[in-house]
């Protein structure tokens, strides 16, 4: 699991769009659903109801998602500033 998969989940849950936020991360619609699904089968559980039309989680993916795929997006950002900033 990399840290782009955390990054694009939490973008999928914040805009409820599998085309927005592939357009945020410069990827295909298709690009981001494969992603969604790498997580799935990385935690061995559905993260999101496909049977719907609209965006959905299942109760899982409510679970595992709220805000957790945003913190570590952060602290690894905060990190890799830190790192940065120790080179210099």
């Amino acid at each position: 699991m990399q840290i782009e998969n955390f990054k694009i989940f939490a973008d999928l849950v914040e805009t409820k769009s599998f085309s927005k936020s592939a357009k945020l991360n410069g990827i295909t619609q298709s690009a981001v659903s494969q992603q969604a699904r790498a997580m799935e089968r990385h935690f061995k559980t559905l993260l999101i109801d496909r049977s719907q039309k609209q965006f959905q989680l299942t109760r899982e993916g409510a679970a595992r998602s709220t805000r957790r795929p945003r913190r570590c997006c952060i602290t690894y950002d905060k990190l890799l500033s830190e790192l940065q900033e120790m080179k210099r």
